[in-house]
């Protein structure tokens, strides 16, 4: 059976039962989602996307087509489709930022920005948000122009998933405190939220006297047991993470267990090859929405992104073959462009996927979602780990990858890449007590060029006039 059909032990184990209310997109709950357990005292289970493109790799037309179907169906049955017009789109970091941009892209004339984690020296917060069962809790809002957050335009909210409404609930009364605004719409993949927090938003429309609702691609109740910390943890100890070998693993207490085998078969004494690429990039074009992404700066990403594509098809080792493009933690937009883009250059099976802080316990067992996972200091603050899942260790290139490697997980298989396009931005967290002048790069370099040859792509940070 495939796996990503046969994850049913794992939801029995952890006493967790769902009921879909509604499903636009034919899938079903379990071809959206896979399962998986957290290494976070606050939550103990993960429903991880099968068409985000973050914790797991997808084909990059699938990510992006997510984004524009929930721009579609938001038009046609929100309150802010309703309200007609171009609407302010704002994302939440880390996970939602890409899906935030590919919504905005559904609506001509949109501005997008997303909320982050990274402290811009010289930037002062216009707005900090707190998601109390996060792993990482406070993230801001830092626009170059703060007209997106008081121009009174209908917000469309965009998540990867909501699981309580929290923290949408908390963004829309603070930013209808600065400026009201007509409509308000919370667009998410999967809306899994108990029935309790449902009621919450109509309150608050009632309270607000304007229109406040949800729309999703599928919407779920979920039950959650008591006693699924204690249940999770069960599961940890019973299950051992993946030895080092076939597939890279991290260890119980989230140290990284080995990349892989030592047999890689790579250059430079079982390692891939790394190559860098910093592209001329236009000074006007941010790297993402961090402080703001208007239709001005689409459209020069639309002119770039071949040329970029072109460049880094030059450094692939296999340029037909099985490609990986990795963004990072918030970066994630650019690289998803990229990786579809670099995917019609090639003629290649191209994946894309991001790091992410997240931290996941893999098992290498049949219907997990995380099989294995590879951590290091993040690039933009090696004071604190970063990880990233299902990119398995590089067997020799003349044998066969193990068959663990094999394992199918959503649409991308867990098996070993060609090549991985990595790509940083050249900024710093400025509150991280361990940043130089760039990014902190070693380590994540060295655990992915263990997988495959490695090509960097480094774009500029972008920081806005007032801060620089």
């Amino acid at each position: 059976m495939d796996d990503a059909a046969d994850d049913g032990w794992l939801w029995e184990a952890l006493g967790l039962t769902a009921e879909v209310t509604e499903d636009v997109t034919g899938a079903g709950l379990r071809g959206m989602i896979g399962l998986a357990l957290r290494r976070n005292p606050r939550r103990a289970h993960l429903l991880v996307s099968r068409v985000l493109g973050k914790h797991l790799p997808v084909r990059p037309e699938v990510a992006l087509g997510a984004g524009t179907a929930l721009a579609d169906w938001a038009r046609a049955s929100s309150a802010v489709g309703r309200a007609g017009g171009a609407p302010f789109v704002l994302g939440y970091c880390e996970t939602a930022t890409a899906l935030g941009h590919a919504v905005a892209d559904g609506f001509a004339d949109a501005d997008y920005l997303h909320t982050t984690r990274r402290a811009v020296a010289g930037m002062r917060s216009e707005l900090e948000l707190a998601e109390a069962h996060s792993h990482a809790v406070h993230h801001w809002l830092l626009p170059a122009d703060r007209r997106l957050l008081t121009d009174p335009r209908p917000l469309l909210l965009v998540d990867d998933e909501l699981s309580t409404g929290n923290t949408a609930l908390g963004t829309i009364r603070a930013l209808h405190a600065l400026a009201p605004r007509p409509a308000y719409t919370v667009a998410a993949l999967l809306d899994a939220r108990p029935a309790a927090a449902r009621t919450a938003f109509d309150e608050l429309a009632d309270e607000l006297g304007v229109p406040v609702d949800v729309v999703s691609l599928v919407s779920a109740t979920v039950a959650v047991p008591p006693d699924i910390a204690d249940r999770a943890r069960a599961l940890r100890a019973r299950h051992a993470p993946p030895a080092p070998g076939g597939l890279a693993g991290a260890g119980p207490d989230g140290g990284s267990t080995g990349a892989g085998s030592t047999d890689t078969g790579l250059t430079d004494g079982g390692t891939g090859t790394v190559s860098w690429v910093r592209p001329a990039w236009p000074a006007e074009l941010p790297d993402g929405g961090r402080h703001g992404w208007t239709p001005r700066h689409r459209r020069l990403l639309d002119e770039v992104v071949a040329g970029l594509a072109a460049s880094v098809a030059a450094r692939l080792v296999e340029p037909g073959g099985r490609t990986l493009v990795l963004g990072t933690e918030e970066l994630m937009y650019t690289p998803m462009r990229l990786a579809a883009a670099l995917g019609r250059a090639t003629g290649g099976e191209t994946r894309y996927q991001s790091t992410t802080r997240s931290p996941v316990h893999p098992l290498d067992v049949p219907g997990y979602a995380i099989r294995c996972a590879l951590e290091f200091p993040a690039p933009d603050d090696p004071s604190r780990a970063s990880q990233v899942y299902n990119v398995p260790a590089r067997r020799a290139r003349t044998g066969d990858p193990s068959p663990a490697s094999r394992a199918s997980v959503g649409d991308a298989s867990v098996d070993p890449y060609d090549d991985i396009v990595v790509v940083v931005d050249d900024g710093v967290d400025a509150a991280a007590p361990a940043v130089g002048e760039g990014p902190a790069l070693a380590g994540l370099v060295e655990a992915l060029r263990r997988c495959a040859p490695v090509t960097v792509v480094t774009l500029p940070s972008f920081v806005p006039e007032g801060a620089r």
